[in-house]
């Protein structure tokens, strides 16, 4: 006798499409940023949605318009609304699961303005209810791609050679300080592994200590 499939309920359902989620390529480009599409992610998980009868269906409410000017004092307009997403499972429609959301779009045409917002909307939703990373549209991706972007040749040379400067300095005044200990005592095992926000500390450090070395000539 044939073994019976175990019937999973709406959890574990959503639970296996986000397992067997693959990996993604930025495919979208946007104000000097690569991202990943919204499309991108549908077509990924639609194929595991459609094997567990899963559906999820999007409600809006409480729509607000307002009319604002551009940067260049064209009209446009902003559509912001309150937005549920409801997982059902359609084997067991009783089985549901919702999540508030919010959209917000800006258009020069209302109808534009609405679309967009559920478009990016849904993008931002299905990335965030999966835990894919989203660094391009974190509002601290700036920070984040300068505290874990390895440096180029030229911010390792820069540190290099204000180290070399404090180390010259400190013989100056008759303190046998080698480039060697100005690394040690700044805390560098390797200058290759660091950061360019950690170069970018260093440096301050080196500054405030040839200004403190001078002061007390």
């Amino acid at each position: 006798m044939a073994e019976e499939t175990k019937e999973l309920n709406l959890f574990q359902k959503i639970a296996d499409v986000k397992a067997n989620i693959d990996g993604f390529t930025k495919d979208t480009k946007g104000y000097n940023y690569s991202y990943v599409s919204g499309s991108q992610v549908l077509h990924r998980i639609r194929s595991k949605m459609i094997e567990h009868n899963l559906l999820l269906i999007p409600y809006t409410e409480d729509e607000e318009i307002i009319e604002t000017k551009n940067a260049k004092g064209k009209t446009e307009h902003i559509v912001k609304l309150k937005l549920t997403y409801i997982w059902i499972n359609a084997d067991k429609p009783q089985e549901k699961l919702e999540v508030p959301f919010f959209a917000v779009g800006q258009q020069d045409d209302v109808s534009k303005a609405h679309g967009t917002a559920l478009t990016y909307a849904e993008r931002y939703f299905l990335m965030k209810f999966f835990n894919i990373p989203t660094d391009e549209d974190d509002a601290d991706a700036k920070q984040k791609r300068e505290q874990y972007t390895k440096p180029d040749a030229k911010a390792i040379g820069t540190l290099k050679e204000e180290m070399l400067k404090f180390s010259e300095l400190m013989q100056s005044v008759g303190k046998q300080v080698s480039v060697d200990d100005v690394q040690q005592k700044l805390g560098i095992n390797d200058v290759q592994n660091l950061s360019n926000s950690q170069i970018t500390v260093c440096i301050k450090k080196l500054d405030n200590w040839s200004k403190q070395a001078k002061e007390n000539e």
